[in-house]
């Protein structure tokens, strides 16, 4: 499978952006933080499914290519979503 880690990078980069994010956000802008990463996520969200889309209309090998690009931004991002939603359940209570 020489080649398929590029699919990984692309899910690991989607989780990285959205948990800098946060962390740049609640540092800065703390209290319009849930609104820009709701804005980020379903952003990302539209994109992914939308690339998925086209890469049902294009077909064959680069239809795949993109189907796979668009998951991995996919998973990347409910990734990103769960991990922004745990850490700030588990610590965002303290003052």
């Amino acid at each position: 499978m020489e080649g398929f880690e590029v699919f990984i990078y692309i899910a690991f980069g989607a989780t990285v952006l959205l948990v800098v994010a946060s962390i740049l956000l609640k540092k800065f802008i703390p209290e319009k933080k849930d609104t820009y990463l709701s804005i980020s996520f379903y952003g990302l969200l539209i994109i992914s499914i939308g690339i998925v889309i086209i890469g049902l209309f294009i077909g064959g090998w680069s239809g795949m290519g993109y189907g796979l690009i668009g998951a991995s931004i996919l998973v990347g991002t409910i990734i990103g979503r769960i991990i922004n939603s745990v850490t700030s359940y588990f610590f965002g209570k303290q003052n």
